[in-house]
């Protein structure tokens, strides 16, 4: 089951508009669309430092949207309710750790947050210092959750589609986006 990944899931039925909708939501935050392909990753891992954000963006299998960023370790929390909130759906946010036991997971429907659950801890990833949400949670597995909620594609992420990993069906939509460098356009994204 899913490992050290993570991923956004949209009951939704058109992918197209996700991603549409993914795309206006990261461009008020600043970012630019940019043409690079699925493999020319920044290499950084901490979703705030990284210049580039790659996303696959599948078309739904089992009523939901699957979005896995590079790299597979987290997803975008915010991303999350934001996406549920203005597709007004059910969004989930879920990263989990190598252990199986130590994952985060909010479930949103519109602007509503059902559930969360995260401990956001300041640590070292991977060479990275960054924040981390994962939280020991031995009472709920995370295939449990996957299984309950009927989420598609356990086991894939960023990489493994990057590897050839096939989905059935068309393949996913491949969004690149860089933080402006512009900074008029950086402060007023920021608010």
């Amino acid at each position: 089951m899913m490992n050290n990944s993570a991923a956004i899931y949209v009951a939704h039925a058109s992918h197209q508009s996700v991603a549409a909708t993914l795309l206006a939501i990261l461009l008020e935050q600043g970012y630019t669309v940019v043409d690079q392909p699925p493999h020319a990753i920044s290499g950084l891992i901490m979703i705030p430092d990284k210049p580039l954000r790659h996303f696959f963006i599948a078309p739904p299998a089992q009523g939901w949207v699957t979005i896995w960023e590079d790299p597979r370790y987290f997803a975008d929390r915010t991303l999350a309710r934001t996406l549920a909130a203005l597709l007004n759906t059910r969004s989930i946010w879920i990263e989990v750790g190598g252990n199986g036991v130590s994952w985060a997971r909010g479930l949103y429907d519109g602007s509503t947050v059902i559930e969360e659950r995260f401990e956001a801890v300041e640590t070292m990833f991977y060479g990275e210092r960054g924040v981390v949400h994962l939280t020991f949670d031995p009472d709920l597995l995370p295939e449990d959750w996957i299984t309950r909620l009927g989420l598609p594609y356990p086991e894939l992420h960023y990489e493994a589609i990057l590897a050839g990993a096939q989905l059935p069906g068309e393949p996913p939509l491949h969004l690149v986006v860089q933080r402006s460098t512009d900074p008029a356009i950086a402060t007023a994204a920021r608010g």
